[in-house]
């Protein structure tokens, strides 16, 4: 892997950090009504499934990550509509869309960095 610059060092940082914040708010979401731990699971695996990759810096995996991240925020979306009064819900639309731009921010910085170090 090659180095990251201060840019990329700090969004990949915080994309770690609003990454673990949208499982726990997952979690925390449902957990609040008694779900069962196998629903939690399942919710949060699609999450969770692309983090080795990711953390290899693999940006198409990032990618995919973002896209599968969409789906979730369109959950977080209706969850926030049917219940405007629960903070735990609108904070996950907050999340989800924090964690969205800091992935293509990451991947647009990344990226160039990458393509500069290959033609050095």
């Amino acid at each position: 892997m090659m180095a990251r610059g201060s840019t990329t060092r700090q969004l990949w940082r915080a994309f770690w950090f609003f990454w673990l914040a949208v499982i726990l708010q997952q979690i925390l979401l449902d957990a609040r009504f008694g779900a069962p731990v196998q629903l939690l699971i399942i919710q949060v695996l699609p999450l969770a499934i692309f983090m080795p990759w990711v953390a290899r810096d693999n940006l198409q995996s990032l990618i995919w990550f973002s896209f599968v991240l969409l789906f979730y925020f369109v959950w977080a979306v209706q969850t926030a509509f049917a219940r405007p009064d629960d903070e735990v819900a609108l904070a996950g639309v907050f999340l989800q869309v924090i964690l969205f731009l800091l992935a293509a921010l990451y991947i647009r910085f990344r990226g160039r960095e990458l393509k500069a170090q290959r033609e050095s």
